[in-house]
């Protein structure tokens, strides 16, 4: 058994072991992007480690840099990405995580994608889960009544599946559309512009952000970053940008990306990010009705929220979306910065959304 560091040249090797696994890999030119185009890469960041057997590699461990901003201070964050181990190979994941943990370069560390295995694996080596009550649960309105029930209704093995989510949808969709023109009425989005590209206004939004939140752990949602992180969404029309604007000034804005999951058939959108810097209900009200009603007109099945502050859930909150127990925190953080350590305790200073880590680098 040999552990080293992962290499451009080991793209296939980790393909293979992606699909022996049933895990989805990105496409080479997206997967060397994760460090190319990074804006804090540089040449000697370890990519990842792999574990090979007789030179096959029956396990991977990913990492990349992504910046934070506390109180105006920098800090280097590595990210966990694309943790899979061949089964019989399985005792030995512990060790590509030490390695993972021994890097010397980074502030803390940071996985968003942990399932209840590998949290009992981390736990172990003193890593703990981001304090924040909403990560343990994934709250979504229903757009698309008729696929949710024939979705449920196929899991549960109930004969006839179609025909009775046919029948019962007619009904729910009708309580849907009256909600969903009761908020239209409510919440006017006259102030609400779309855009599909990240340009250098972010750049001024983003000294906006930190001005205002100078107590909260932020990714850096600046030009370059948001770049990275969207680009491959926006120029595929799977992401969309919402800014509430008055007398061009902008007051807040909104994230939201498209995800099809292969595997359940359901088509979500997902809010990941919002941001305000006007003390008022109307603006953050208005900005995630515009993306309900984006979501729908995309045909999504569901708008899906997760994560967030107490403030910011509370205004999710009036839209009154149905919720959901997940089986595990998947926020899982570690810091060898004593100083740094105390403020990641504290529930207020996070504001954990989709953006952070490697949420969606694979939608």
């Amino acid at each position: 058994m040999n552990i080293r560091k992962v290499t451009f040249k080991d793209y296939k090797k980790i393909k293979n072991l992606f699909s022996r696994n049933n895990l989805k890999i990105l496409n080479f030119d997206r997967w060397k992007n994760i460090w190319i185009q990074n804006p804090a890469f540089k040449k000697n960041w370890v990519k990842g480690w792999v574990l090979e057997d007789k030179k096959k590699i029956v396990g991977h461990f990913g990492s990349f840099p992504t910046e934070y901003i506390f109180n105006h201070k920098t800090y280097t964050c590595s990210v966990l990405h694309g943790w899979v181990v061949d089964k019989i190979y399985r005792s030995q994941s512990v060790l590509l995580l030490k390695k993972f943990f021994m890097q010397t370069d980074s502030d803390f560390f940071l996985s968003t994608t942990t399932n209840f295995t590998a949290s009992k694996i981390m736990t172990a080596l003193n890593a703990k889960p981001v304090p924040v009550e909403s990560l343990n649960y994934s709250r979504f309105i229903v757009l698309n009544t008729k696929n949710i029930l024939n979705f449920f209704l196929r899991k549960k093995n109930i004969p006839f599946s179609k025909l009775i989510s046919q029948s019962l949808s007619l009904l729910l969709n009708f309580i849907i559309k009256k909600k969903l023109d009761g908020w239209k009425t409510r919440y006017s989005i006259k102030n609400i512009s779309k855009y599909n590209k990240i340009d250098k206004q972010f750049n001024l939004i983003w000294r906006q952000i930190i001005k205002n939140n100078k107590k909260i752990l932020l990714f850096v949602r600046n030009k370059n970053w948001l770049q990275w992180h969207l680009n491959f969404l926006l120029k595929n029309k799977k992401a969309w940008v919402f800014l509430s604007k008055d007398n061009k000034k902008v007051n807040g804005y909104s994230i939201c990306i498209e995800s099809s999951d292969n595997k359940d058939g359901i088509k979500r959108a997902l809010l990941i990010d919002l941001m305000l810097f006007k003390d008022t209900t109307e603006i953050p009200l208005s900005l995630i009705n515009a993306n309900i009603a984006e979501a729908k007109r995309r045909k999504c099945d569901i708008i899906e929220f997760r994560g967030f502050n107490k403030l910011t859930n509370s205004y999710i909150n009036y839209f009154n979306p149905n919720k959901k127990k997940l089986s595990n925190n998947s926020f899982y953080y570690k810091s060898s910065n004593t100083k740094l350590d105390k403020i990641l305790n504290k529930s207020n200073h996070w504001y954990p959304t989709y953006l952070d880590g490697d949420t969606i680098i694979n939608y």
